[in-house]
């Protein structure tokens, strides 16, 4: 496994766990199998730029925050709950357009 791989999942993990995705939640959410996952999570696969793009579109992070070296340790409690709160915030906004998209598509019809 190369160090950028163990960066990846170390950060991956945070993140995951930050949001409170189990393996098998965070799979789904990202429309890949649990063994998928798993095998990413112990180095034996490395996602896609598809795959990368859905994982930080669920997290709510910027792609570059995922490879950022000791980027979780290095983040005080306070900016972790700011984080939490942008993160979430994002997320939220996106569902809310996706929605609003999906609701004027279907009244066109």
């Amino acid at each position: 496994m190369t160090h950028i791989q163990e960066v990846f999942i170390s950060n991956l993990r945070y993140f995951r766990k930050m949001k409170g995705f189990t393996q098998l939640a965070f799979s789904e959410a990202i429309e890949l199998s649990p063994n998928y996952l798993n095998a990413v999570e112990k180095g034996k696969n490395f996602p896609s730029p598809e795959v990368l793009q859905r994982i930080v579109d669920v997290l709510g992070i910027l792609p570059f925050e995922l490879f950022l070296e000791n980027h979780h340790s290095t983040v005080n409690k306070e900016n972790q709950n700011v984080t939490k709160i942008i993160q979430d915030l994002r997320f939220e906004i996106n569902k809310k357009f996706d929605d609003f998209i999906t609701n004027k598509i279907d009244s066109n019809k």
